[in-house]
């Protein structure tokens, strides 16, 4: 169980990683935690991560740890703001930093009001419409205003895109915004491990959850047009939608396919690297996205991706990826056809995958936020 662990010090930027063992921003605060502690180390700061009981991520002897007041807190709920509230009182943070857009209400009592606010908005799809967020009318007008409070109030607000950046712009055009893309764990540049993959045989893979907005119907649509001429299964791999937010035809497309559709809940690590790196193809059908990482993983890992031809995607899969509109199903089937049949063509695009996610690694500096908050706050100092 975990403990508190305070050093007394005033503490000057506090992380929210409670949520470090989920899958998308638990990726996100796993990539940035060692640079943050870097970066507060080199500026002489107290850093101290809010965290979980159960959830701890491995840190340096000198990161504070402040236990979560409810451990179960849901992201975007009224108890996540209570939990922000009591760390708040406890420790008092000259700034704090959270990896997801909700605003802080409590920064809005006096004892809180100079405290400074970094938020990260992975994404705008929970203010699109019903038919593609999949939230009630309340809960897009929840986004909404924490999404303007971030913007009038938030010294910056991170995005990982390009594309996610003038998004958030649209819905509030003075807010501070700063692009700071994450890179793909260096572990999907190594080789997997073959043995570890659950699937055998041919198959074309899809990773990720079964919202609305992944546009999986699409995929499973296309899949039945080429079914009968191509050998392949197709594996759906992932999970973490919840009832509300799961797309209800997604099974149902499933089972009229039997045995070709494979739905795999969450797995492990080593052996998601093993499925990714053993697929013929990966397929990105979405409709919306902040940044896209599974097609940057499987690019690594050498396997052929088609990806939904959106803004983000695009920005993130450049010239690594063939692209088909989200909104074409025979047009879907058409690359999949293809790319299951024409072994050199599918190999030829697998190189350009790789290739342009080596070239994105080296581009990239994954410190950027946690250097530009650490800078700041020391320069405040001084």
């Amino acid at each position: 169980m975990l403990e508190a662990r305070i050093s007394g010090r005033p503490v000057d930027l506090l992380f929210d990683a409670r949520h470090v063992h989920q899958s998308g921003i638990g990726t996100y605060i796993r990539t940035h935690l060692p640079h943050l502690e870097d970066s507060a180390a080199r500026q002489g700061l107290c850093l101290a991560v809010l965290a979980g009981r159960d959830s701890l991520p491995e840190l340096r002897p000198s990161t504070d740890v402040v236990v979560a007041s409810d451990p179960a807190a849901p992201m975007y709920s009224a108890a996540e703001q209570r939990v922000w509230r009591d760390a708040f009182d406890q420790i008092r943070p000259r700034a704090v930093w959270l990896p997801h857009y909700p605003y802080p209400a409590a920064r809005l009592k006096p004892r809180h009001r100079r405290m400074l606010t970094y938020v990260t908005v992975h994404d705008t799809i929970h203010v699109l419409p019903q038919s593609i967020s999949g939230q009630s009318f309340a809960y897009r007008m929840y986004a909404q205003l924490m999404l303007r409070a971030d913007a009038r109030s938030c010294r910056r607000i991170f995005t990982p895109s390009e594309a996610t950046a003038a998004a958030v712009r649209s819905i509030a055009s003075s807010a501070r915004v700063q692009v700071a893309p994450i890179p793909v764990d260096e572990a999907w540049l190594e080789p997997a491990d073959p043995s570890r993959s659950p699937v055998d045989g041919r198959y074309l893979l899809y990773v990720g959850n079964t919202k609305r907005y992944k546009n999986l119907p699409l995929l499973l649509e296309a899949f039945s047009d080429v079914a009968d001429t191509v050998a392949h299964k197709l594996v759906i791999a992932g999970g973490g939608a919840t009832v509300r937010t799961m797309d209800e035809r997604v099974r149902q497309l499933a089972e009229d396919h039997g045995d070709r559709v494979v739905l795999i809940g969450q797995v492990e690590f080593a052996v998601l690297r093993a499925l990714v790196a053993a697929a013929e193809l990966l397929v990105m059908p979405s409709l919306h996205e902040g940044a896209g990482l599974p097609p940057l993983e499987a690019m690594a890992s050498g396997t052929a991706v088609l990806s939904s031809d959106i803004p983000v995607l695009r920005e993130t899969c450049g010239d690594g990826a063939d692209y088909f509109d989200p909104h074409d199903r025979e047009g879907l089937a058409r690359l999949m056809r293809r790319y299951c049949e024409d072994d050199v063509a599918r190999a030829e695009l697998a190189l350009r995958g790789l290739s342009h996610v080596t070239t994105r690694q080296q581009r990239i500096d994954p410190a950027l936020a946690a250097d530009s908050i650490c800078r700041e706050l020391a320069s405040s100092t001084r």
